[in-house]
């Protein structure tokens, strides 16, 4: 098989992965997944921070914010000594949406290689991480929680 029909193959699982995603399903918007997912890994964030992290204005940042808000996913701050320093941290409840929709992504993905026996799955992944390690993705590879928007 060549390389070309591999690459193929990794993109309709790439497919499938991106297609499970709740961005892909209309329950967030990719502003909204990516501020969730930056808090979930870095903790309290400005908004201005927010905004460069995820390549958005800090208006845009501000108004995904404040749905976020709406629906109990995030929690806003004022700075104490200038009003106008907004601080954002993750609620619990956004930190369970985003361990469901990864359940749910790596749920999808999974019923992928149920079919494949211990073996094969072991030979898979071993193959797997042979070719991340050697493309020099490996520190990517390992990161907690894996990207859905």
């Amino acid at each position: 098989m060549s390389s070309e029909r591999i690459s193929d193959l990794f993109l309709v699982l790439w497919q499938k992965w991106r297609s499970s995603s709740p961005v892909k399903r209309g329950a967030i918007t990719r502003e909204q997944y990516w501020i969730l997912r930056m808090l979930s890994e870095h903790g309290k964030m400005k908004i201005k921070e927010l905004a460069t992290a995820i390549g958005c204005t800090p208006g845009s940042a501000s108004v995904a914010v404040k749905r976020l808000e709406k629906t109990g996913l995030v929690r806003r701050e004022r700075g104490e000594k200038d009003e106008r320093v907004v601080t954002v941290t993750l609620a619990k409840k956004g930190a369970a949406k985003l361990d469901s929709w990864r359940g749910e992504q790596l749920a999808s993905m999974s019923a992928l290689f149920d079919h494949l026996s211990s073996e094969e799955r072991q030979t898979l992944r071993g193959l797997l991480e042979k070719a991340v390690a050697e493309g020099g993705l490996q520190a990517a590879a390992g990161k907690g929680r894996g990207g859905g928007g």
